[in-house]
């Protein structure tokens, strides 16, 4: 991730300044719980009315716009090819902040669609899933080529045993390296692909990375 992006200083989006701000801990001390509960019910609105919006995108905002909004992808796209031309397989491209900022659109749609605790909920999530990229594709195709073929996406989601969460920790925990510098990377590595908490990951640093070394 790039050092020059301030994810607060920027223009407004779904949340303004001070709403990126309270969110990120670094204010709001000085709000009562109402006015806290103001400010989450605005937040709410804004992401509920910015998904109504996708409705007119999708079907109105001229190609190259749309292709100007994923020109980080094309990127990637390329030095993807570029990389496997140089026979460096197992090298991943960067991904920048646009990319970064998808994924975490997706992973908050997979985590609000398992927040109500309704496993038929699955069935929606995957056909919401599936039904977009085929509605995506066809429309394409529709709008851009000269040919036509269809698509039949099938998402599988593959679950593993279920084992106490603090039993899990536990293995993950004894599976860390032993080198102060290797356990700080997989530390950052088990985070980022959301394996660990956030507070499991801020206490494994204090008590693994950050500690005073004595002689």
């Amino acid at each position: 991730m790039s050092e020059e992006f301030d994810w607060v200083e920027r223009d407004r989006g779904v949340l303004t300044k001070r709403d990126r701000e309270i969110l990120l801990g670094r204010a709001g001390d000085d709000l009562d719980k109402n006015a806290q509960n103001v400010r989450r019910y605005n937040i709410r609105e804004r992401i509920q009315n910015a998904l109504y919006d996708f409705h007119i995108i999708v079907q109105n905002l001229p190609l190259a716009d749309i292709q100007q909004l994923f020109d980080p992808a094309y990127d990637w796209s390329r030095n993807r090819r570029r990389l496997d031309e140089e026979g460096r397989t197992s090298t991943q491209p960067e991904i920048d902040e646009l990319l970064r900022s998808w994924l975490s659109l997706f992973e908050f749609f997979s985590y609000g669609m398992y927040a109500g605790g309704k496993q038929e909920t699955q069935v929606l999530m995957e056909g919401l899933i599936e039904g977009g990229i085929e509605r995506g594709y066809r429309e394409y195709q529709h709008d851009n080529l000269q040919t036509y073929r269809e698509i039949d996406v099938n998402i599988d989601l593959n679950y593993g045993n279920l084992v106490l969460r603090n039993n899990y920790l536990r293995g993950v925990q004894q599976d860390l390296p032993s080198e102060t510098s290797e356990i700080a990377k997989e530390v950052l590595r088990l985070r980022r692909l959301r394996k660990i908490s956030q507070k499991d990951a801020s206490r494994w640093f204090d008590e693994y990375v950050q500690q005073p070394e004595f002689d």
